[in-house]
């Protein structure tokens, strides 16, 4: 056998489960955060309980690292990765250093850029760390997880054998692939076409090394998982043994925002990052905290480590108190304290007082680099150009209307005191806070503010 040559004979591993059937009470959770529409088989919920009590306690997720950081719409699965474990399930993270050379055509509408191998190798490390300190936040009591790089195998692969072993792969079913057909449309190449083959490849692989036949994908990948379980089935039919070959997993639904757009790197709704220097706590807690009343209950149901039956107790609790947050406050602490541990949810904390806490915002207390965090961007302006209040909030005043006009009715302040002469001199200004002397705070209206940071 090909894996052999490089692999060697792969033990199977084994964990210890407390349930009879942990896959099914494992899916059987998942519908009732939100009802399974795309798995494979179609019918998992109902039809395969025996199939699923038959195979090993392992499931696996991947995750191509086309970025130096993950972001919200892997958080799904990555969490969903690490709940498995409340039911006595094995969680592995395949990280697809090799296949992120590829470029997987899935949910995009051209081809994608191929990045640069150094860029990819860097990425891969990243993205391994970030792993692994999730896991580490979310639960101090579990296992860590396997995590493993498909380029462990895939590089080491001779091209004629690894065609040799496409020869379990039928065209048809890769052509009728609703990814490939609608880019086959608009063009799409042998690259992207040929990374099916490989995912279903690294399934295997992982199913010889661990038995692991179960898998976790996104919205848009049922297509990969039609397509490499049914590799699976027929390499193991051809070996003529007692398995049949039964492989199966389930794929999670696009995270949106209350707007519908979707939470990606690249897409409308703007990318919310895992790593803090992308995406600083405080932005990551106040997404969640201000989500509307209904995405937020979603969101609890599919991202929370909690149990069904105390998230219900929470929105019982919280549809009796409307307008107090209660949802959005709990999925907001618990999704910033994993991703970025307790630490980074004290931070969160701390910015968000400072910034909404009171009737004007009090930056006491935090870091610079705290400030900076919260604003991401500033307005850098250099102090012998700007002479006059007036100046200073046309050049802040980046809606409709003049600065210099609005001010006069009240709705501009600096450093939390309301300005509404234009003509006043700006050698009164204070810095925010004693120790940020280069650093100014405006609002405009309630909750508008903008640092400016003098050059």
């Amino acid at each position: 056998m090909f894996l052999s040559k490089w692999m060697g004979d792969a033990a199977i591993k084994t964990v210890r489960s407390p349930r009879a059937n942990p896959f099914l009470d494992y899916i059987k959770d998942l519908d009732k955060r939100k009802p399974l529409k795309h798995s494979y088989p179609a019918d998992l919920l109902t039809k395969f309980d025996y199939e699923l009590k038959q195979i090993q306690p392992y499931l696996y997720a991947g995750f191509d690292p086309t970025a130096e950081s993950l972001h919200v719409g892997n958080l799904l699965i990555l969490l969903n990765l690490i709940r498995s474990q409340q039911f006595g399930l094995r969680p592995i993270a395949l990280i697809g250093e090799f296949t992120a050379s590829i470029g997987d055509p899935s949910g995009k509408k051209s081809e994608r850029d191929l990045l640069p191998s150094d860029v990819i190798v860097s990425n891969a490390q990243s993205v391994t760390e970030q792993v692994r300190r999730i896991f580490a936040n979310a639960s101090s009591d579990t296992e860590p997880p396997i995590i493993v790089n498909n380029n462990d195998w895939l590089e080491k692969a001779a091209l004629r054998d690894f065609f040799r072993e496409c020869k379990s792969m039928q065209l048809g079913k890769m052509l009728r692939m609703k990814t490939i057909k609608n880019r086959l449309e608009k063009g799409l190449s042998y690259t992207e076409f040929s990374y099916q083959t490989m995912q279903a490849y690294d399934w295997y692989t992982l199913s010889e090394k661990f038995g692991c036949r179960f898998q976790l994908g996104g919205y848009d990948q049922l297509g990969h998982l039609d397509f490499g379980a049914h590799y699976i089935k027929k390499r193991c039919n051809q070996s003529q043994g007692t398995d049949n070959g039964f492989a199966a997993g389930v794929c999670f639904p696009i995270l949106t925002d209350s707007a519908g757009n979707k939470l990606g790197k690249s897409e409308g709704g703007g990318a919310l990052w895992l790593d803090p220097k992308k995406t600083s706590p405080f932005h990551l807690y106040q997404f969640f905290a201000q989500l509307h009343d209904d995405k937020a209950e979603e969101l609890l149901l599919l991202l929370s480590l909690r149990n069904f039956e105390d998230l219900e107790s929470s929105l019982v609790k919280h549809r009796k108190n409307l307008g107090k947050w209660i949802v959005q406050t709990e999925l907001a602490m618990e999704i910033t304290k994993v991703v970025h541990g307790e630490e980074g949810l004290d931070t969160a904390l701390r910015c968000t007082k400072a910034m909404f806490g009171s009737k004007k915002a009090d930056l006491t207390g935090l870091s610079k680099e705290e400030v900076l965090q919260m604003f991401r961007t500033t307005v850098d302006l250099k102090k012998e150009e700007v002479i006059s209040m007036g100046k200073l909030a046309d050049l802040t005043r980046f809606g409709s209307g003049k600065g210099h006009l609005l001010m006069k009715n009240g709705a501009f302040s600096v450093n939390g005191a309301k300005k509404v002469d234009p003509t006043e001199s700006i050698n009164s200004l204070l810095s925010v806070l004693p120790e940020l002397e280069d650093l100014t705070l405006i609002r405009w209206g309630k909750r508008d503010y903008q640092l400016v940071r003098w050059i």
